[in-house]
C-alpha cells in the first residue's frame, strides 16, 4: 500500500487542493497508522472500529500522541479509506464506523503475570534466540519503551549489570534496576552470541541484527508479536503492552506511585496516574478482606 499512500497524497494536492502543510500532516499520519498496523499485525485498509481503537491506542502509547493528534490522524485515515474505495482498491470502508477519540482514557488490556512468563519463554527458535530472549526480558524488567531498549549500549550497565541507563524522550536519561533473570539473559547473549555478530567489536549497541547492525525498532515489534503468538496469547501483543504490564504489576504489589513514575521516566505524575485504577482495585480487595463489614 506504499504506492497507494503516495497516490492519495497526490490526490489531496491535485484534486482537493489541500495546503502543503495539511498534506504533510496526512503523510505523517498515514505513515504512522501503517507502522502501527505492522506492530499490531493489522492491515489498516481492512480495519473496522475495533481495530481503529487498537491502532489509535498504540499511537497514544508508543508515540505519545495527544487526543487532538489522534483525532486528526483519524480524519486522515477516513479520507484515505474513501480514496481507496474511490479507486476500487478496497471494496468497503469500515473505518467510517469508528467513533472519534474522546478519548481513550482507559488503559489497554495488560498481560497477567502468567502471560508475561509465557511470553518471555516464547522467543522464536533459531540462531538469534539468545538475543531475542535478552530483548524480551529487558522490555519487561525495566518497563522500557521499544526505542529505549534498542538504544541500550554495552556501557550503559553498571554495578555488575544491576543498574541500567535508559535514554528516554528528549534524550532524558534515567537509571533503572535490572532483575536477575534479565541480567542472566543479557550475560548469556553477550558471552555466546554477540561476539559472533560483531567479531571486530565495532558496535556499541547491545542488541544487534544478524548482520551486526543495531537491532531496529521494527524487528523488536515483530519479535514481541511473534513471541505472543508462540505463547498462545490471543489478545494483541505489542512492545508497549509489556511496559503497561510492568507498571500494573508493580502497583498491584504495593509499589509507590512516585517510584513507578521514576522507573517509567514519566515527566509528570498525570501520565502515571492512568494506573491508579490498579491501586483502587487492590485497596477494594484489602478492604473486603480485612474490614469487619467489608
Amino acid at each position: 500500500m506504499v504506492d497507494a499512500r503516495r497516490d492519495f497524497l497526490t490526490y489531496c494536492r491535485l484534486e482537493l487542493g489541500l495546503s502543503s502543510n495539511t498534506i504533510e500532516a496526512y503523510r505523517r499520519d498515514t505513515d504512522a497508522i501503517h507502522a502501527a498496523g505492522i506492530a499490531l499485525g493489522l492491515v489498516p485498509s481492512d480495519c473496522g472500529p475495533e481495530e481503529v481503537g487498537k491502532v489509535l491506542a498504540w499511537l497514544r502509547d508508543e508515540r505519545s500522541w495527544q487526543p487532538a493528534t489522534l483525532a486528526r490522524a483519524l480524519v486522515a485515515w477516513r479520507m484515505y479509506q474513501r480514496y481507496l474505495v474511490l479507486e476500487k482498491l478496497i471494496v468497503r470502508d469500515r473505518v467510517q464506523l469508528a467513533r472519534s477519540p474522546k478519548l481513550w482514557q482507559e488503559l489497554p488490556e495488560v498481560l497477567t503475570v502468567t502471560e508475561v512468563d509465557q511470553l518471555l519463554q516464547s522467543a522464536p527458535p533459531g540462531p538469534m534466540r539468545l538475543r531475542d530472549v535478552a530483548g524480551l526480558e529487558l522490555l519487561y524488567a525495566c518497563g522500557a519503551r521499544a526505542s529505549e531498549v534498542i538504544g541500550i549500549g554495552l556501557g550503559d550497565f553498571s554495578d555488575e549489570g544491576r543498574l541500567l541507563r535508559l535514554r528516554g524522550k528528549g534524550s532524558k536519561e534515567r537509571m533503572v534496576p535490572v532483575g536477575e533473570r534479565a541480567r542472566k539473559a543479557v550475560r548469556r547473549y553477550t558471552r555466546e552470541l554477540r561476539p559472533q555478530l560483531d567479531p571486530a567489536h565495532k558496535q556499541e549497541c547491545l542488541l544487534l541484527s544478524r548482520r551486526g547492525a543495531p537491532m531496529s525498532r521494527q524487528a523488536l515489534w515483530k519479535l514481541v508479536r511473534d513471541a505472543g503468538a508462540l505463547a498462545g496469547i490471543t489478545k494483541p501483543v505489542f512492545t508497549h503492552l509489556l511496559r503497561h504490564s510492568f507498571a500494573t504489576h508493580m502497583l498491584e504489589r504495593g509499589a509507590d506511585m512516585r517510584a513507578v513514575q521514576e522507573l517509567l521516566g514519566h515527566a509528570n505524575m498525570t501520565t502515571t496516574q492512568r494506573y491508579t485504577h490498579v491501586d483502587a482495585t487492590r485497596l477494594r480487595d484489602l478492604h473486603k478482606r480485612f474490614h469487619p463489614r467489608g
